[in-house]
């Protein structure tokens, strides 16, 4: 039935007592602290929708709450379905993904005929996201544009998220399958398994007047600005609707991810090729299959995309057959809680044993400054003069993150590289994570990334 709910629909103020089902704990937690308005939640288990829930509002102006049939904006994780998209086409014989591009653009390039189709898909491509001046507004001009612009790396080298490539996809797809974009999305995967909350707004500026398409129950988007909720309207343009700017609703993402399941929607061929990543020249898998990220998390490989940053955080659990998607509508937040429900079924993480630490200052430092960044404090006794490790820390997304997982309580050292390079653990409230560091003769930071 349209609207019901299978979980709790919840007021944002709402406190988050203990509730029956442990993913309703975790949501309600996480939506306090990182300020989320609404929240809609999917889970499906090899085909079997086993969770589907809204929680607090899908717009403050007008207290309209979330259920599983609010459309959210997917942002990046639009290209979970561009990857789809390409292998209908496969499987309909109109392209291969060993194709060279040049096989879909007169005039190419002499350098884009060592470029794949696949390289595309998989951001492994060499073309650059500079296209020149003006910028381009159809896919037509932006292909145009990149056919004139020197690689940027060689083919196949390096794996570099980026715009140009799922542009250039487009293009391809379109001219394989014979129709624009939305017209496959709605001829190859909506239409067929009937999600009707999914699809683009059709946007675009006309001077200062902005007009799209009215979607039915879509959520406002909010970021959160350290004392209270704005509104945050993304202008996602057609022209990149390869790579952003779909709607789609919980209940519509659990049928789609149902229908991969039951084999109704892709081979299993075509499935295996969208999560197989490619292989870097030195032997390493990237993080990108077709059009989905593939990485490990703590030893249990996991697929899928996220958005916004996280207006969509879509992962798949490829060992166990499970499938979490978390909506929200708060732009300034970081992808935590589709991790956070998967711990809570997934094994204990694989982790690398601690070594022992032969230089505690680093550590210590290291807490003061996560410290510090979580108060918006000073940091500059922790840091090495000069460097300014954790300023990305305290601003946008990152800061999200911080306040996001919650106080650090450990660090521990877990490897030391032979350039002097150290991955410490960190444990968190609520995540756990590691993150290379580099240090100065004193001990204070110098260098600070996710490892």
């Amino acid at each position: 039935m349209r609207g019901a709910l299978i979980g709790l629909a919840v007021a944002l103020a709402a406190p988050a007592a203990a509730l029956a089902d442990p993913v309703d704990d975790v949501i309600l937690e996480q939506m306090e602290v990182s300020h989320l308005p609404g929240v809609a939640v999917a889970i499906v288990d090899s085909g079997k929708v086993t969770k589907l829930a809204g929680y607090g509002v899908a717009n403050l102006e007008w207290g309209a709450k979330v259920d599983p049939d609010t459309r959210f904006q997917l942002a990046s994780a639009t290209k979970l379905f561009t990857g789809i998209l390409l292998m209908k086409q496969v499987e309909a014989g109109r392209l291969s993904l060993d194709d060279p591009i040049a096989r879909f653009f007169d005039g190419a390039p002499a350098s884009w005929s060592g470029i794949t189709v696949r390289q595309l898909a998989n951001h492994t491509s060499g073309l650059g996201e500079d296209l020149g001046q003006p910028e381009p507004k159809t896919v037509a001009e932006a292909a145009a544009a990149a056919m004139k612009q020197p690689l940027a790396y060689a083919p196949g080298t390096e794996a570099r998220y980026g715009f140009t490539d799922f542009t250039i996809l487009r293009a391809v797809i379109e001219k394989a399958g014979g129709a624009t974009l939305p017209e496959l999305l709605a001829r190859d995967i909506t239409r067929p398994l009937q999600l009707n909350a999914t699809g683009f707004a059709m946007a675009s500026d006309d001077g200062p007047v902005r007009t799209a398409d009215v979607l039915e129950r879509r959520a406002s988007t909010y970021t959160w600005t350290g004392d209270r909720q704005r509104t945050a309207d993304f202008f996602f343009a057609p022209l990149g609707y390869g790579a952003g700017g779909l709607y789609s609703s919980a209940r519509d993402l659990a049928a789609l991810f149902a229908a991969i399941d039951s084999g109704k929607l892709l081979s299993r061929s075509s499935l295996a090729a969208i999560v197989t990543p490619a292989t870097l020249p030195d032997g390493r898998p990237s993080q990108f299959g077709i059009g989905w990220t593939v990485r490990d998390y703590f030893g249990t490989t996991i697929v899928g995309h996220s958005g916004g940053p996280a207006l969509a955080d879509i992962i798949r659990i490829p060992s166990t057959g499970k499938t979490i998607v978390v909506l929200t509508n708060q732009q300034m937040f970081f992808p935590l809680l589709a991790e956070r429900v998967a711990d809570l079924s997934l094994p204990a993480p694989v982790l690398a044993s601690p070594v022992p630490d032969d230089w505690p200052r680093i550590a210590a430092n290291l807490k003061a400054l996560f410290d510090a960044a979580a108060a918006g404090a000073d940091d500059s006794a922790f840091v090495s003069p000069g460097k300014t490790p954790g300023k990305p820390l305290r601003s946008g997304f990152n800061q999200a993150a911080v306040v996001g997982v919650g106080p650090l309580s450990k660090v521990q050292l877990v490897k030391v590289d032979p350039a002097g390079k150290r991955t410490y653990r960190l444990t968190f409230r609520r995540k756990t994570w590691d993150w290379l560091v580099e240090a100065d003769a004193e001990g204070r930071i110098a260098t600070l990334r996710p490892a």
